[in-house]
């Protein structure tokens, strides 16, 4: 018999603070049922074989998050929690006199890794992606090739040296849903966004993250981290923070995380990023830089640990990152339940959750 299909786990980013918002536009009803980009989120994942959500959140505002939730909890989902903080065992032990600022996206993902045992992939609570984006991911994590078990290296004698684990003979699978600029853009102001550089086989070569891109005529500007200019076409796919990693890899982060509760097998993804986080690190980031994901998944591709494929969609991309931007959000939602796209009550009919 075939090995049976390993159940996917959807990590949510969740323990923003909305500071340019003005409010936790996570929890934020937006709906016409009053649910949240959150709930759509977790919608449209289990409609598409996810039976698990991890959600990355701060611990104190866990209540908030039951009370939201408690529709979805009660149709079923498998709901979890991990909590981002500026301390973490294993990541940051004593965090920087003086640092109240989060450490980023990249850290985000890596206070999940504890509970991740299997293939999993990644959104923004606040994003809206589209139903037939995450099958799209779902389906191509499930399409992936395994990855080959690492080869262990063997001296003269044909013992094993001493040492760490060895990085993997191929690199690390991932995937990312690239949607064109122009319909990421917002009339309310500048927005970031991950500038995606994709050669003719759909690979993703370079992800530039794009600070207050802002529409230009037929042209998008802004600026790259390094605050040098940037002029780019509409039709630029970005990388909205919708990534898959479909491997199972053989090794462990015991070496990584001192902690009993790491699983003994974690996705290769995590490895990596919690090598270049301790780099991060090392660079006495001070009270203000981030750990960001984009960042670090492009330093992955540069070094060839990473080979991630753009899966290009013409879905419907929402966001709210300024409260002007909620109305256009709210109409669309509501052309989508009108059109029977979505129920008017999510919860009152909810998606299976069985597939995998």
């Amino acid at each position: 018999m075939p090995p049976a299909t390993p159940p996917l786990t959807l990590v949510i980013l969740a323990a923003g603070r909305s500071t340019r918002f003005g409010r936790l536009k996570q929890l934020t009803p937006i709906g016409p049922g009053g649910e949240a980009l959150l709930d759509y989120a977790l919608y449209d994942g289990a409609l598409a074989g996810f039976s698990r959500f991890l959600l990355v959140i701060q611990e104190d505002l866990q209540a908030d998050f039951d009370t939201h939730l408690h529709p979805a909890a009660t149709a079923g989902l498998d709901l979890r929690y991990a909590y981002q903080s500026l301390s973490h065992p294993g990541l940051v032990d004593i965090p920087p006199p003086g640092r109240t600022r989060p450490w980023g996206t990249g850290h985000a993902v890596l206070t999940a890794a504890e509970q991740v045992d299997g293939p999993f992939a990644l959104c923004n609570a606040d994003d809206f992606y589209g139903c037939g984006a995450y099958e799209l991911l779902a389906q191509a994590m499930r399409d992936a090739p395994s990855h080959p078990t690492p080869a262990t290296r063997k001296s003269p004698t044909g013992n094993s040296p001493p040492g760490p684990p060895h990085q993997p003979s191929a690199p690390t699978p991932a995937l990312t849903v690239g949607y064109p600029l122009k319909v990421t853009l917002s009339e309310s102001g500048g927005v970031s966004r991950g500038l995606c550089q994709v050669d003719q086989t759909g690979t993703l070569q370079k992800l530039t993250e794009g600070l207050g891109m802002r529409r230009a005529g037929n042209r998008v500007r802004g600026q790259d981290l390094a605050g040098t200019p940037l002029d780019v076409p509409l039709d630029t796919p970005v990388c909205t923070n919708l990534w898959g990693f479909p491997e199972i890899a053989a090794h462990t982060l015991r070496d990584r995380f001192p902690s009993e509760s790491v699983p003994e097998s974690v996705t290769g993804i995590l490895s990596h990023l919690r090598t270049l986080f301790s780099e991060f690190l090392d660079t006495d980031p001070g009270t203000d830089s981030e750990y960001y994901l984009s960042e670090a998944m492009n330093e992955l591709i540069a070094r060839g640990l990473v080979h991630c494929r753009v899966l290009p969609t013409d879905e419907t991309w929402l966001g709210v990152t300024f409260p002007g931007d909620h109305a256009g959000v709210a109409e669309t939602l509501r052309t989508l339940v009108d059109s029977k796209v979505y129920p008017r009550s999510l919860w009152d009919s909810p998606p299976s959750t069985s597939r995998d």
